[in-house]
């Protein structure tokens, strides 16, 4: 079952106490920290020393959770993309001074560090653009804070979009901005970056552990470190491109569709077979 948490983990407990069958939890975010409630941790803590095998989707996630007592952990990215789909369509000398990013619009997600940085990389670059796609409870949060800025160039796209449209968006985006306090992933990045966009994001996920910072992107912390990233990006298409170049080559080697579940599958089986 994916994630210990009260909603998924109990039941799945419930159903191999039941029927015998091994139990087998997924985490796929690194919210065993920051995004729990005391009570929560408890139960993913009890949950997660009962199982026969748990995945986690980053080196950090399976350390954090080795560090509860928990012995039967393996570290499987949640990272499958596809890059026959997921593919650069424009050069970067075309695109637009436009920062894309995609999510929930949740308190995870952080938006508001993205404002404040936006509003600076306003002030320096009047042109650029920020556009937000998703949905969720903080959608009304985040238009009251951007009226408060006065943010100018703010598009917030909330409507359902087709594969072929996000793959669209990513390659009309100089970068992907991620301000998340926590991700396993994020997957986006992975799917913008097939695409030839880089990204300025928070260390988090899977992505701090294999992407390079000035390499692939660029990591930041507050809101000097993201506005500064995300001008020193828009300003050089040369460098995106670059960035672009690299990312989508190490995605293809360690996270293609195919490749990706043959990993995944791999494991289980080697580990049930034992």
């Amino acid at each position: 079952a994916q994630e210990p948490t009260p909603r998924i983990g109990v039941y799945a407990y419930m159903l191999s106490k039941i029927t015998g069958a091994k139990l087998v939890l997924e985490v796929h975010a690194d919210y065993l920290e920051l995004g729990l409630t005391p009570f929560q941790r408890r139960i993913a803590e009890y949950l997660l020393k009962r199982c026969n095998l748990v995945r986690a989707v980053s080196w950090k996630i399976a350390e954090d959770i080795k560090r509860l007592g928990v012995k039967n952990v393996v570290m499987i990215p949640s990272i499958y993309v596809k890059t026959d789909t997921f593919k650069p369509l424009k050069n970067h000398s075309s695109r637009k001074p436009l920062i894309l990013s995609v999510g929930r619009l949740v308190k995870q997600k952080n938006f508001p560090l993205l404002l404040y940085a936006f509003k600076k990389v306003e002030e320096e670059i009047p042109e650029a653009e920020l556009l937000i796609h998703g949905r969720g409870p903080q959608e009304k949060e985040i238009i009251h804070l951007a009226r408060k800025l006065e943010l100018k160039n703010l598009k917030l796209i909330t409507d359902w979009l087709s594969e072929e449209e996000l793959v669209h968006l990513y390659n009309d985006a100089a970068l992907l901005a991620i301000t998340s306090r926590y991700e396993g992933g994020p997957r986006v990045a992975f799917e913008a970056g097939a695409c030839h966009t880089p990204f300025v994001s928070t260390r988090v996920g899977i992505l701090a552990e294999v992407a390079q910072h000035g390499q692939h992107g660029f990591f930041a912390e507050n809101v000097k470190e993201f506005s500064e990233k995300i001008i020193t990006i828009i300003q050089d298409s040369e460098l995106r491109e670059r960035m672009g170049e690299n990312f989508r080559r190490l995605i293809v080697e360690e996270f293609e569709w195919s490749k990706a579940i043959k990993r995944y599958a791999e494991c289980y089986l080697n580990y049930f077979h034992k």
